[in-house]
């Protein structure tokens, strides 16, 4: 009797996972979210599942799950990549963790100054490019294929100790993460690079095992970061790029109109994306001066620039075609 029962136990807990029939009609899916519910990112995450679901009439699900409860970055995409794996379906990630697997394309987001301003990013991510950056990982095996690109907007440096310009970075310890790209920032910053978690940055903050880190407006805002480490340096080094994927194991089980249904989801989501971020970056910074932060603006970026050669050439160095044709889709 106990072989007639297994099956059913088995699929009693992996409910998260109930696409794994392409002929199943009812999908519930889970969703993995590094940062907390009310921050742009979650925001995104909510209307790309809202579309979802209207789109398969309800049949297809998502619960989302924010505030880096299934882990940070770096856990989530180990988990998606597991051979077997069913707990994480899809994931907002950042493009260097999928980096970090050797999809050297993917470190192309990451390089300092590559975007001028919003409107390039945009052009970039409905561009032919940004689909064979997105299939990067799935061709190549990691175990996730990316459904579309979002953003956060610019990243800043922030600090526990003022910022007044390039030179104050020196000796100072910066939280890198294991990002090959921070690294060689901090390094042409003389800086000392630290590697810590997400999740564990406002503490590292407060107790001093760093003292400046990077995120975008929104995110330094949603995060509370101003509270214990209220100076932040606009120098806009990089601009935030997301990405939202799903693991292979799961696109693989998906009938072509569902896979239909979620790129379309996708895209949907990433023009609300860029309608609301720049507004929320603006409402931000409003709330974090009248709480307290201090902004300092960079007048002359040329010697940030400089700073950063020896990791941008390195970056960009195996992938300089496909690089140059983001570079040129500026207007």
């Amino acid at each position: 009797m106990r072989n007639f029962f297994f099956p059913i136990a088995i699929l009693s807990t992996l409910v998260v996972f109930s696409s794994c029939n392409k002929e199943q009609k009812n999908i519930k899916l889970t969703m993995a979210e590094p940062n907390p519910e009310g921050s742009i990112s979650a925001k995104v995450d909510h209307e790309f599942i809202k579309k979802v679901e209207e789109l398969s009439n309800g049949n297809i699900t998502i619960e989302l799950h924010a505030s880096g409860i299934l882990g940070d970055n770096t856990a989530v995409l180990k988990a998606m990549t597991q051979p077997g794996s069913r707990g994480i379906n899809i994931a907002r990630l950042s493009p260097a963790a999928i980096a970090n697997y050797g999809c050297t394309m993917h470190g192309l987001l990451g390089v300092p100054y590559t975007f001028k301003n919003h409107a390039h990013f945009w052009k970039f991510a409905s561009s032919p490019v940004a689909e064979v950056i997105l299939d990067e990982p799935y061709k190549a095996g990691i175990g996730v294929k990316g459904l579309f690109f979002m953003e956060e907007g610019f990243r800043h440096f922030f600090s526990t100790k003022p910022l007044n310009d390039i030179e104050d970075f020196e000796g100072e310890k910066i939280r890198t993460a294991g990002n090959s790209v921070m690294e060689g920032i901090s390094l042409g910053m003389k800086g000392q690079s630290v590697n810590v978690a997400f999740t564990a940055l406002y503490s590292a903050l407060q107790t001093g095992k760093v003292s400046i880190a990077e995120q975008p407006l929104v995110n330094y805002l949603a995060n509370d970061f101003h509270k214990v480490a209220p100076y932040m340096i606009l120098d806009g080094h990089e601009l935030g790029a997301a990405e939202v994927v799903i693991a292979s194991e799961t696109w693989d089980s998906l009938s072509k109109e569902q896979k239909e249904i979620l790129v379309k989801a996708g895209k949907y989501a990433g023009e609300y994306c860029m309608n609301a971020v720049q507004e929320k970056e603006k409402e931000a910074k409003e709330i974090l001066t009248a709480e307290g932060a201090k902004f300092t603006e960079v007048k002359d970026i040329s010697k940030w620039q400089k700073a950063c050669a020896d990791v941008i050439s390195e970056t960009v160095r195996s992938n300089t075609a496909i690089y140059g044709e983001i570079i040129n889709l500026a207007d």
